[in-house]
């Protein structure tokens, strides 16, 4: 027996187009899950600060439009301006880099630090430490005769 048909697209554009293909509504809120929560705090508080600057202005109109003088409202208050900080200033500025670089050439180098001895567990001695103790002990007994 022959194989029956699986599947057809007929018809389907016509009928989605009856009615229009719309785009999905949006919601006037969108949902914030799945947001940076440190950005979702931030934005909580910056709504409300707007909300408590917007209520300043608006008591700011109703004594205006009552005659009376905005500023004596009491109530209104300008937010002070913030001032930069001042930016630290960076070890690798030009002039210090330059000062490096003019004592190195002029032969003013800084001496190498010393380097410092690593320890090792005394019942640990590898053949070579071993080896190396006996000559700086054969060493010393030959420097203490040539002094004689």
């Amino acid at each position: 027996m022959a194989k029956s048909k699986n599947h057809t697209n007929h018809n389907q554009n016509r009928k989605d187009h009856r009615n229009g293909i719309k785009r999905p509504q949006s919601q006037r809120f969108p949902s914030l899950t799945g947001v940076d929560p440190k950005y979702v705090r931030n934005l909580k508080f910056t709504k409300h600060h707007n909300h408590v600057a917007r209520k300043n202005l608006r008591k700011a109109r109703k004594v205006k439009l009552a005659g009376g003088d905005a500023a004596a409202a009491g109530k209104v208050v300008k937010r002070p301006i913030r001032q930069p900080q001042p930016t630290q200033k960076s070890s690798w500025s030009l002039s210090s880099l330059l000062k490096n670089v003019t004592s190195y050439f002029a032969g003013e180098t800084a001496a190498p630090a010393k380097k410092r001895a690593v320890r090792k567990h005394p019942s640990k001695k590898s053949k070579s430490h071993a080896a190396a103790a006996k000559t700086t002990t054969t060493t010393k007994a030959t420097t203490v005769a040539a002094k004689k």
